[in-house]
């Protein structure tokens, strides 16, 4: 898989995960109530954030986008709603929508770190790194202990080579919050950017003691062991992690590795067919199976 799907596998945009807390109506559990709610409330940005949110959690990523497109003409307080969709245009790969819908809100939500953090993630993915650092130095100067905009301002300075910086700045974020998981992944991946391997798997192994429950922990894991050519503990790493989150592509990506050098063709082509159809590179499983 290439470096940079690997990086940032398992780390998808959610499409509230930026957007200020909202008591959201509790009655869209379909399309209907979701109709009925921005159809009985046109100009409440929360019914509108409402029925989004069921459809972008039902698949339906473009019907949510046009919800909100929609929606950003109507209600009142359109702030939300355009972070929100930018938030959709960042998951349906479309950055450059997703960058100016990002910057309307910001507009709109100038003291909103989450805004930041939404912008950083745009710019990040647009690979304008230093554009990506400075949002998150942004949204750190708004909200000093948001824990995504400390960990993707901390993988994202290593992600661009600038490894002792991202070390040094996570070390400091520990320091304050020793007993932030997030901040110990992010710390497992400078190292393993770093080439240390042995740092890194001792660092998730970290993560798993605040968090066992840490899918992204035992997938990161069980790439560390299929890369060391341990690959039955590789496998049941990967094993572990999707129990824990069925979803996750890096797991089903090392688990399709693993399997493919223990000779197990099924289950190497089922998960590498799956973390293919994420966006991962999974062209080496499918030379080894045609060896």
């Amino acid at each position: 898989m290439t470096r940079f799907a690997a990086l940032w596998a398992g780390c998808a945009c959610l499409l509230l995960a930026v957007v200020p807390a909202v008591s959201a109506p509790a009655t869209v559990q379909s399309r209907q109530a979701g109709e009925v709610l921005v159809t009985a409330a046109p100009r409440d940005v929360e019914a509108c954030l409402a029925y989004a949110t069921w459809l972008a959690s039902a698949g339906e990523l473009q019907e949510a986008a046009s919800v909100l497109e929609a929606g950003c003409h109507r209600v009142d307080v359109p702030g939300p709603a355009l972070l929100a969709l930018a938030g959709v245009y960042h998951r349906l790969g479309k950055l450059t929508r997703a960058e100016a819908a990002a910057r309307e809100a910001l507009l709109l939500l100038p003291q909103s770190a989450e805004a930041r953090v939404c912008m950083g993630d745009i710019y990040r993915d647009l690979e304008w790194p230093q554009s990506a650092i400075e949002s998150y130095e942004a949204a750190l100067a708004l909200a000093p202990g948001l824990t995504v905009a400390r960990v993707n301002l901390v993988t994202t300075l290593s992600a661009s080579g600038r490894g002792p910086e991202a070390r040094a700045r996570c070390l400091a974020f520990i320091d304050a919050t020793p007993a932030d998981p997030g901040l110990w992944l992010a710390l497992g991946q400078v190292y393993e950017d770093q080439d240390k391997p042995r740092e890194a798997f001792t660092t998730y192994g970290q993560v798993l003691s605040l968090d066992a429950t840490s899918a992204e922990a035992w997938a990161r894991q069980g790439r560390l062991y299929c890369r060391s050519g341990q690959y039955a503990s590789a496998a049941d790493a990967c094993r572990r992690a999707l129990e824990l989150d069925a979803d996750n592509l890096l797991a089903h990506a090392w688990l399709g590795t693993a399997s493919s050098w223990l000779g197990d063709q099924e289950q190497a082509r089922r998960h590498a067919a799956i973390a293919e159809a994420g966006g991962l590179d999974m062209s080496g499983v499918w030379k080894k199976l045609s060896q």
